[in-house]
């Protein structure tokens, strides 16, 4: 199909697009269209841009440049108008990136943020002679232009370097820099590896940042969302996005839901990954993610440079009406938000119609119930709470977890042997800071909020256990030695880079007033996980990227990496390209290394009669739970299947409201269902439920 006029193909006005811009085997020009919702696609050539370079798509606007000529130009891919710009003189390669003040040419300023050979910005305007060069003084030899650059009201935001700040840039001011230093809002884990993307939507500026699983750009585990407060220039954390869609990615888009025929609420975003590029689609409503593959990148994923060149060449293409219709940002909660907390009142009243029932019947039935079902009858009313001699005979599983709704008043657990789930309210603790959960042991979860707090609380008999705050949230594992109110009880955090020599330690005991930090030496090259240690045998066990062991024992203070067992994965990134768990089962050690993508699970068991790793293919005993932190591994017996590894991910089935587990066979290699395309509980863990917290 060649474009010498507006496109024609049927859908192409009425959905937003994945185009991108490459070249085939044969090296002739090419353009790919992808339909991301059903993953169609065609291709065709753009003579407008053929020979020449597309430095940006700004919705369907493409800003061109042409290096024989050094023309410059923006062209709109549905209408092929052509609005032309000075020629642009400077080389090429150091102009960093692009935006535009305005998504709506021609009446809009054009700029590059380049940091080579100087730091400064060129812009113009359509009509302008030539390019205006602003200097901008850092005052810090550190700083430069990291990349993001993005326009809105007029202005113009760059995103620096060192200090993780932004510059906003008024090109009709004589100063040029109106706002020197506004400072990113923390990362919580501090340091974790995410990915950012700045977005205008309606005159608002939204920070989105993806917490990956490892520094490779893989996994994404959690997100947060902030909103900049223009008036003094600070982020404000939100929990929506109200009427908007979001479309991250090489650039970013926001259109009005009820313009583009899109969900409310929710964020697209691709991201190139170890099996191709994928379309994370995320629903905050309900704070959930799923993820599918874009069938029309097939190229050689082995290639990195294929692959950056696919990915640099990749943008969304949305047309411009859909950005007409307000899409304010809504500080309350969604309609569907609130129809969730609507039903859960309305069972509340409801309640009364049954509280005259005695107890002592209702527990007759707990031996029939699955727990999830043993929950709801103890939430009827505050009789029927007290239930609890009978809990030990209700079928009780380990249940994924996850809490959304505003700051995380709402808790999740789902079932994965009945395949139930229900939704309670108001058992964690809602201050206004937003909890990341991290670990659960004897029904106790081990979460942080903000910058330094942290706690354990068991959502099941509603128990909170405060700790001293934090030095701060930097650390790859976090573990506790056995329950809360034990006088056994220890916490330990620990951080360590793969080319640090020591590891840093946090330690806290029970009747602690304070953490204890350590620094403690590590001669031994030692790539540790992002994950969760064990205890076992009084220390704590650590599962390196490659597959040795780290061991800390509490009681001496000390730090060791065992000579053996030897590694199992030498060809391991040193960062990790894997989730790596470590458990304990019947006196073993097991180590598992589930792949980012849909490739099989790999199982090492340590024969500590010579140290060394034993491959396991089969669980005939034993059931597994896994997370993106933490693993729970229980014998078989309990549930009556084997076999079976149990993942974090539930296949949502809309039409019939019917959720269904999701779990790696060991017994054919096969993930069932297939992973792509099921949904995944941001922030979520296994936990086993417990009602008495001292056990």
């Amino acid at each position: 199909m060649a474009c010498h006029e507006p496109l024609s193909h049927p859908d192409f006005c009425s959905i937003p697009w994945v185009i991108n811009f490459s070249k085939t085997k044969a090296e002739e020009p090419r353009t790919t269209f992808v339909n991301p919702f059903d993953g169609c696609f065609f291709e065709g050539r753009l003579p407008m841009i053929e020979g020449k370079q597309c430095l940006r798509c700004f919705g369907d606007w493409l800003l061109v440049f042409y290096d024989g000529t050094q023309e410059c130009f923006l062209v709109n891919i549905t209408s092929c108008s052509k609005i032309s710009l000075p020629p642009l003189l400077h080389p090429i390669d150091s102009l960093g990136t692009c935006a535009l003040s305005s998504p709506t040419p021609p009446n809009c300023t054009v700029m590059f943020a380049c940091s080579r050979d100087g730091r400064f910005v060129l812009h113009c305007r359509p009509g302008d002679q030539e390019w205006t060069k602003h200097d901008i003084d850092f005052q810090d030899d550190r700083e430069d232009f990291v990349g993001t650059i993005f326009g809105s009201k007029g202005k113009m935001y760059v995103n620096t370097t060192y200090n993780g700040q932004c510059v906003i840039i008024n090109t009709t001011s004589d100063s040029c820099v109106e706002k020197m230093g506004v400072a990113d809002p923390d990362t919580c884990p501090l340091y974790h590896p995410c990915a950012s993307f700045w977005v205008e939507s309606d005159g608002d500026i939204f920070l989105v940042r993806f917490y990956l699983h490892s520094y490779q750009g893989l996994g994404v585990t959690n997100i947060d969302i902030h909103r900049m407060d223009t008036s003094n220039y600070v982020w404000r954390r939100v929990e929506n996005i109200g009427g908007a869609t979001f479309f991250l990615g090489r650039n970013c888009v926001a259109v009005s839901s009820l313009a583009a025929g899109t969900k409310a609420n929710c964020i697209y975003l691709l991201l190139w990954s170890c099996d191709g590029m994928r379309l994370y689609s995320i629903r905050l409503d309900d704070w959930t993610m799923s993820f599918s593959l874009l069938p029309a990148f097939t190229e050689d994923l082995q290639n990195l440079s294929s692959c950056e060149d696919i990915w640099s060449k990749t943008y969304w293409a949305i047309p411009q009406r859909f950005r007409q219709e307000p899409t304010k940002y809504l500080g309350g909660s969604s309609s569907e938000f609130r129809r969730s907390i609507l039903s859960m009142e309305d069972e509340e009243q409801l309640a009364s119609l049954w509280s005259g029932l005695p107890v002592e019947l209702i527990e007759l039935l707990v031996p029939k119930l699955s727990f999830v079902d043993y929950y709801h009858i103890r939430a009827v009313c505050k009789g029927w709470n007290l239930i609890g001699r009978s809990i030990q005979h209700a079928k009780i599983h380990p249940m994924l977890m996850s809490v959304y709704g505003r700051s995380g008043n709402l808790c999740r657990l789902f079932d994965p042997m009945v395949e139930k789930q229900y939704i309670a309210k108001d058992i964690m603790l809602s201050d206004g800071n937003w909890q990341t959960l991290h670990f659960s042991k004897c029904g106790w979860v081990l979460l942080t909020k903000g910058k330094r707090c942290i706690c354990a609380v068991n959502p099941f008999s509603r128990e909170v256990f405060k700790l001293p705050k934090m030095r701060h949230h930097l650390f790859n594992g976090i573990a506790f030695s056995s329950a809360p109110k034990c006088p056994d009880f220890v916490v330990l955090a620990i951080h360590k880079d793969p080319w640090q020599d020591s590891v840093d330690v946090m330690l806290w005991r029970d009747g602690d007033k304070r953490w204890t930090n350590y620094e403690l030496p590590c001669d031994t090259p030692f790539s540790m996980t992002t994950n969760n240690p064990v205890f076992f045998d009084n220390e704590f066990y650590f599962l390196g990227v490659h597959g040795n062991l780290g061991v800390f024992n509490p009681d001496e203070v000390t730090w060791r990496v065992l000579d053996k067992p030897e590694r199992v994965r030498d060809g391991a990134h040193d960062y990790g390209d894997r989730y790596c768990y470590l458990v304990e089962f019947k006196g073993d050690l097991i180590a598992i290394f589930r792949p980012y993508d849909a490739s099989p699970i790999e199982m090492f068991k340590l024969d500590r009669s010579d140290m060394s790793w034993t491959k396991v293919l089969r669980l005939d005993d034993a059931v597994l739970f896994l997370d993106n932190w933490n693993a729970i591994i229980r014998s078989s017996l309990e549930y009556g299947c084997c076999n079976r590894i149990y993942l974090p991910f539930v296949d949502y089935k809309e039409a019939e409201d019917q959720r269904v587990s999701v779990f790696y066979d060991l017994e054919d290699g096969k993930y069932k269902p297939e992973l792509y395309g099921v949904t995944e509980p941001i922030n979520c863990i296994w936990v086993e439920p417990n009602f008495n917290g001292h056990l």
